[in-house]
């Protein structure tokens, strides 16, 4: 589990509560923000409502590679999840909805996989709540998980949220590592291409995937999945 930004006078308990109902289930990158951070830096249809308070709470929900064995898990023990046009997309709003639920507190959600006009800039909300910073790659590079983070949502609570924190700084330079394979994956190529800039970062090597958790993500094989939790059934049969 991890929360970075919080400050004094921050809703603490709120932000612990969130982060252990969420950690379970592989949503393991929970940082909270003062919202104005994120809504001062974009165009008004990307602003989030604030229960009208100028300093209120807001918490961005991301994952490591912890992610993949609890989501095949929930497979294994659910079958019927593969049945879903997107098992992953309802898996987090399940687990989410649930986790907020819980807290008694007013809050308003937002996926990263909703449609407009409901889709937000994610890429830019983490980089301005202090999670991780948006490089020239197009990636948000954690200082530790690296390019190796997926992000997932954002709640709102009507609550005071912490003092606005510092951004994250460059932790690497991209135009010296990795540019060049960036502009090879934009010039052309399949998602592998794509991988191969995130492979390029030197930050979070040890962080990095596994190779059927990259696969899904970026093409979302379903008999992926399907080989995955059966594996896993067969793997606790045989225990």
């Amino acid at each position: 589990m991890m929360t970075r930004g919080l400050r004094v006078g921050a809703c603490p308990l709120v932000v612990d509560r969130l982060s252990a109902a969420l950690s379970p289930a592989g949503f393991d990158v929970v940082t909270p923000f003062r919202l104005d951070a994120y809504n001062d830096t974009v165009e008004a249809q990307y602003r989030l409502g604030d229960f009208g308070r100028t300093d209120a709470l807001a918490v961005v929900i991301a994952n490591s590679r912890a992610l993949w064995p609890r989501f095949v898990a929930a497979l294994a023990a659910q079958p019927a999840r593969l049945d879903a046009v997107n098992p992953l997309d309802d898996y987090t709003r399940e687990t989410i909805d649930a986790a907020v639920g819980g807290l008694g507190q007013r809050a308003d959600i937002r996926y990263v996989f909703e449609p407009p006009p409901r889709r937000l800039p994610f890429q830019r909300l983490a980089h301005a709540a202090g999670l991780a910073h948006l490089s020239p790659t197009y990636l948000c590079i954690h200082p530790v998980y690296g390019p190796w983070i997926g992000l997932r949502a954002v709640v709102v609570f009507d609550a005071r949220g912490p003092q606005r924190a510092l951004a994250v700084p460059p932790p690497c330079d991209c135009a010296h590592g990795c540019r060049h394979v960036f502009d090879r994956a934009r010039a052309g190529g399949d998602w592998r291409a794509w991988v191969e800039v995130r492979d390029a970062c030197p930050v979070g090597r040890e962080h990095r995937y596994s190779d059927e958790q990259i696969e899904y993500h970026y093409v979302k094989p379903r008999e992926l999945l399907i080989r995955a939790a059966a594996r896993l059934r067969e793997g606790a049969d045989g225990g």
